[in-house]
């Protein structure tokens, strides 16, 4: 896709900031009578304010060519501002940029705008104080609310929300970092092995319901999203996770009898190496925007459903392992753990497969 503004959204952008530079040490007046007098003369240009292609100043890779191009990631300057921008990306960084477009925005409000449209914008303020030490590209998705803004916003607090807990997760796996160890007696191992076992099972599940949850504030079909309602989930995803790092710190800083060691090892990150697979659902919901760009983009638009599968399973042969280890523990009252597994299949292991289905209706934007 190409990562240009469309003339739609040019005239967008232009329109917000009053045909006014946004750079408030600025603020030139960038359109104005042409000699023509069916003509106006136009020194404004809509920026990206991060780097529409690799070569372009605050260029970000991980973005799609759909974030690109969209309105939120563009900022209304005269032309001398934008080769000034896109000449020092320290100096002038995204954050900068963000700020510069919304405090651009109140004041084009404060100066034209009407008592009804100023008494919206209220409202928006209430709403967008929640999200005050968000990254900005959060506050102008609500701001702009653009094509399919529901999934963008989703992808985006995701990303913020989630980071320290995904980033403690893969540190973890890579021994990055330690923690007092705890512990456990030869006469305790046997419950703490089945507690832990237990706890792991027990975790799993209300991944599926909270994505069941995200997939319902996103609306029904024709209807908008809710704000407060994706960013209360979400909060609660990143509040899951916080749950799941410190499972996974339970079990890799405990000390437990030689006997038991093998166990532990087979629980070990096993819970969290699952739910790292959280992180590839902003990427599905960029892909899925990107789709919904190239829809835009022709003229026959067929309303669609796609469904995005996520599996968590456990390893191979992992239930054939841990059913061994016990046999070889050889502690009848280890043995017993074994109804901790639940019901056995035909080869005396039990299969843990949880499948979480993001499904995503396209139809609502068309």
């Amino acid at each position: 896709m190409n990562p240009d503004f469309s003339k739609n959204t040019v005239d967008i952008i232009a329109k917000r900031a009053g045909f006014i530079c946004s750079n408030p040490d600025c603020r030139t007046k960038t359109v104005g009578p042409n000699s023509q007098p069916d003509k106006s003369t136009t020194i404004g240009e809509a920026a990206h304010i991060r780097g529409a292609r690799p070569s372009a100043k605050r260029f970000k890779a991980e973005m799609t060519d759909s974030a690109r191009s969209e309105v939120t990631n563009a900022i209304w300057l005269c032309r001398n501002c934008h080769k000034l921008i896109d000449t020092d990306e320290e100096k002038f960084s995204t954050e900068d940029l963000f700020k510069w477009r919304e405090i651009h925005e109140e004041y084009i409000l404060s100066e034209l705008g009407s008592k009804s449209a100023q008494i919206k914008n209220e409202q928006l303020q209430f709403i967008l104080d929640q999200f005050e030490s968000y990254p900005f590209i959060i506050r102008r998705i609500i701001v702009d609310k653009p094509d399919g803004w529901e999934y963008r916003l989703t992808a985006e607090l995701m990303r913020y929300l989630n980071a320290p807990h995904l980033r403690k997760l893969k540190d973890l796996r890579n021994n990055l970092y330690l923690k007092p160890q705890n512990h456990i007696e030869e006469e305790d191992a046997f419950n703490w092995i089945g507690l832990r076992l237990t706890e792991a099972s027990n975790l799993i599940e209300p991944l599926v319901n909270l994505v069941d949850e995200l997939n319902k504030t996103w609306g029904e079909p024709g209807v908008a999203g809710d704000v407060n309602e994706i960013h209360h989930v979400c909060k609660l995803i990143a509040d899951y996770l916080e749950q799941i790092v410190q499972y996974e710190e339970l079990i890799n800083f405990t000390n437990v009898p030689e006997e038991y060691e093998k166990l532990r090892s087979l629980l070990k990150n096993n819970v969290g190496e699952q739910t790292l697979k959280i992180e590839r659902i902003p990427e599905r919901l960029d892909h899925i925007l990107t789709l919904i760009s190239n829809e835009s983009d022709t003229d026959h638009k067929k309303p669609q459903i796609i469904e995005e599968t996520i599996v968590l399973e456990l390893p191979e042969h992992w239930e054939e392992e841990f059913h061994a280890e016990l046999q070889l523990v050889g502690n009848q009252e280890i043995r017993k753990a074994e109804g901790l597994l639940g019901k056995k299949d035909s080869n005396g292991c039990t299969t843990i497969v949880i499948v979480i289905v993001i499904i995503i209706f396209l139809m609502m934007l068309f």
